[in-house]
């Protein structure tokens, strides 16, 4: 399915087609405050790789009655991550002796924290909701990595420039704590603007995607001079047309869980691998540049994102390699046309060009006076800002 971004993710896992599209059906009627993205399997093994790839925030499962088969079913589930919430779904009908009562608590001792019963009725999912929705103002450290994106619906911004000299940046403040992904996987770039030759890339991630842990990840990576480290874009990519969203968002995930932060430039078009980093990513940046066909077209993509509910705190915009030229729009007019603000303008400067022809990016040398260094820090400092205050020390 195609995901709706930023919204709870539930994996309902049946042994019955049927029965997995009655549960589906009933979760989605009671899904009255918003989206939600559901997946549903009735294979144990996929049921294993979604918890693995999606992360979903709780599991729907069937109760058989079986409690050896139940028991083999939540087991390998909670293998792969021993927080997850689980619900089991009995029928109506199979709800009755006292052997079923002590069949439930065995349950609960496996890792079950709440029962539904079939049919669902609406009410009944109530209270569910509530706990799937993560609470906004909770004061839980996250302790996942902070992750970053950098997107445009057009090429020839500097969108990939603009992720390599921030991560740069980043990794010369936390040198091995923040890994590049080129998931521009057709046409990647970042390898050449770091003036590096990966022996392996995201294709080999993708190979290996059923072992891949953090110290693969780590392996898998081309460490940088800065202290960066570059999962490079794969090298062929008519074999790249394999790597889908769930793989990325496997790799995302894992990422997040080893490095301190994840810079991640994307292909300039939005398709599903697009989405994929945007439902992870921390904050999204859309890069373009003061042309008209430019600000036009991401008129289009923020329409997209908004008809997608994706949420627009999370979004901001970068207008890249500014000049006040004749016929260029201004700032207050990209502005207008976009119908949001502009939250950074890094001016043009030909240090920026030369540094990608030459594979040294720009903030290895930082320059105090100039107006470019100068934009660059500022957007550093407000993605260090974006860690919980906790992690400055955690790691």
């Amino acid at each position: 399915m195609t995901d709706t971004l930023f919204a709870p993710k539930l994996l309902i896992f049946a042994q019955d087609e049927a029965i997995g599209r009655e549960i589906r059906d009933a979760v989605r009627s009671g899904a009255a405050d918003g989206p939600i993205n559901i997946y549903v399997t009735t294979d144990l093994t996929q049921a294993v790789d979604t918890v693995r790839d999606r992360e979903p925030d709780a599991v729907m499962i069937e109760l058989t009655g079986d409690l050896h088969g139940d028991r083999t079913r939540i087991g390998e589930l909670r293998s792969i991550n021993p927080e997850l919430t689980l619900v089991g779904v009995y029928s109506a009908e199979s709800n009755s002796g006292g052997m079923q009562s002590s069949y439930m608590v065995e349950l609960v001792r496996l890792g079950l924290s709440d029962f539904l019963r079939r049919p669902i009725a609406e009410g009944e999912l109530n209270g569910f909701f509530t706990r799937l929705i993560p609470d906004q103002d909770t004061t839980e450290p996250s302790r996942m990595g902070t992750c970053v994106a950098f997107i445009s619906n057009k090429g020839g911004v500097g969108k990939s420039s603009m992720a390599v000299n921030i991560a740069t940046s980043l990794a010369l403040r936390y040198p091995n704590e923040v890994l590049l992904i080129d998931a521009s996987l057709q046409m990647g770039v970042c390898a050449p603007m770091l003036n590096v030759t990966p022996e392996t890339s995201l294709m080999d991630a993708f190979e290996q995607r059923q072992r891949l842990d953090s110290t693969l990840i780590r392996q898998l990576a081309t460490p940088h001079e800065s202290g960066l480290l570059l999962l490079a874009a794969p090298p062929d990519p008519l074999a790249a047309a394999d790597i889908d969203d769930q793989s990325i968002a496997r790799v995302l995930n894992l990422a997040r869980r080893t490095f301190r932060f994840v810079v991640v430039d994307t292909f300039p078009l939005f398709d599903q691998v697009v989405m994929s980093v945007l439902d992870i990513a921390t904050r999204a940046y859309i890069v373009l540049d003061n042309v008209v066909p430019t600000v036009l077209s991401v008129v289009h993509l923020l329409r997209l994102l908004e008809n997608l509910q994706y949420p627009p705190e999370r979004l901001r915009i970068i207008v890249n390699r500014y000049q006040q030229l004749a016929g260029n729009p201004l700032i207050d007019d990209v502005a207008r046309s976009l119908r949001v603000n502009v939250d950074h303008v890094v001016p043009y400067d030909k240090r920026m060009i030369t540094a990608a022809n030459v594979g040294r990016p720009c903030t290895m040398d930082f320059v105090r006076w100039s107006k470019l260094h100068r934009e660059l820090q500022r957007l550093h400092n407000e993605i260090v800002a974006l860690q919980p205050v906790s992690q400055e020390t955690d790691r």
